[in-house]
């Protein structure tokens, strides 16, 4: 324990010695999220799945369907409501639009068909995009609808009745930005950080000196892991602080729950960084792996976007990616209050994919 204890010491002197590191530590994270809090606005072109049950089956509530089917960017589902809501409880449908019995009967006598619409507020940017969109497909399908029928007549032929399934919050883009800002800013910390740390220490002849020294190399990691995850969890609070002091961010998680994915996205991350130091021959062939590594994620994992948005080869190598299930844990426990059990295939990959690297890492280390 005394050993491990100046391992630990050592490891955070070095650390706050690196102006460096204060800087990707505390400061880009924060300009990060900053940047993307008011620059980042447009929400592009997405394509949605929407489940349509017609209990009404009469002529107008088939012409709103067909009308839905005909529009591209949306892709429509039809079947009973109890398959439709089974499909949008299991993330299959960005929203379930149901035409109530009786809606052509009202129609037709002057009056305003109700349909009532469900979103999947899972996802809280396409979620948004998703209501916004049908809301006003629905208006203007309801206004066209009487102006064929009524000789040009303007007056609100349909009431959209929005359902809420459970007492959720309205979540902004920046309360879905701030846990993936926090994912790759975890991900630079333990891929680059512990990366070109060990790299340089080798080629310095450190490594060597610890070798021949009572420290073993368990207990040499377990230090600098351990260094990392205090260092990734003081970059949660500070950016978790910074995000509701400048933005007002919403946080229904369980706090406990979102240190412990935390410090398992961590650990998963210095792992691929120690396997990528064992592995490169010198410190800057180090820098540069883990910059091919960290980069093609921080655009691919879906971190500052639904997965949903991008084509569907991106999705699958996306998928791929320890990045999407660590931003996804972070965004479903901060956001969505999910439990640990709700996150577990998350967890479990980021801890397989962890204990890999560090396996390899292991196997290939080299002191000198």
């Amino acid at each position: 324990m005394m050993k491990y204890s100046k391992m630990f010491l050592y490891e955070m002197k070095m650390t706050l010695r690196e102006r460096e590191v204060i800087f990707w530590m505390l400061i880009f994270p924060i300009a990060l999220m900053l940047i993307l809090g008011f620059v980042f606005g447009g929400s592009g072109d997405i394509r949605i799945t929407i489940g349509v049950v017609d209990l009404d089956d009469s002529a107008l509530s088939r012409r709103i369907v067909e009308a839905l089917e005909s529009i591209e960017a949306i892709e429509v589902k039809t079947g009973s409501e109890d398959e439709e809501r089974a499909e949008l409880k299991d993330d299959d449908r960005n929203a379930l639009i149901i035409i109530e019995e009786g809606f052509g009967e009202e129609v037709m006598q002057g009056g305003m068909g109700e349909i009532t619409m469900i979103v999947n507020r899972s996802d809280v940017t396409t979620a948004q995009v998703t209501e916004n969109t049908v809301r006003g497909i629905i208006n203007e399908i309801g206004r066209e609808m009487v102006r064929m029928q009524e000789g040009g007549e303007e007056r609100e032929a349909i009431s959209l009745n929005v359902e809420e399934e459970e007492d959720i919050e309205d979540f902004e883009y920046v309360d879905f930005m701030v846990p993936g800002v926090l994912a790759i800013t975890i991900m630079f910390a333990g891929l680059m950080g512990f990366n070109e740390e060990v790299a340089v220490r080798r080629e310095k002849g450190i490594l060597r000196r610890v070798k021949v020294s009572p420290v073993s190399l368990p207990v040499f990691l377990a230090a600098g892991m351990t260094m990392v995850v205090i260092e990734a969890l003081i970059q949660a609070v500070l950016l978790l602080a910074v995000g509701y002091l400048v933005f007002s961010i919403k946080v229904n998680g369980n706090y406990l729950y979102m240190a412990i994915v935390t410090v398992i996205g961590t650990l998963s991350f210095v792992s691929l960084g120690f396997m990528i130091s064992s592995l490169a021959k010198n410190s800057k062939s180090a820098t540069l792996a883990g910059s091919a590594v960290s980069m093609p994620m921080m655009f691919l994992s879906g971190v500052f976007f639904s997965v949903a948005w991008v084509p569907a080869a991106l999705g699958v190598i996306a998928r791929m990616l320890p990045l999407y299930y660590f931003g996804d844990a972070l965004r479903e426990v901060m956001i969505n209050a999910a439990s640990l059990a709700d996150v577990w295939l998350d967890l479990v990959v980021l801890i397989a994919f962890g204990l890999i690297c560090f396996g390899i890492a292991v196997k290939f280390f080299r002191w000198e």
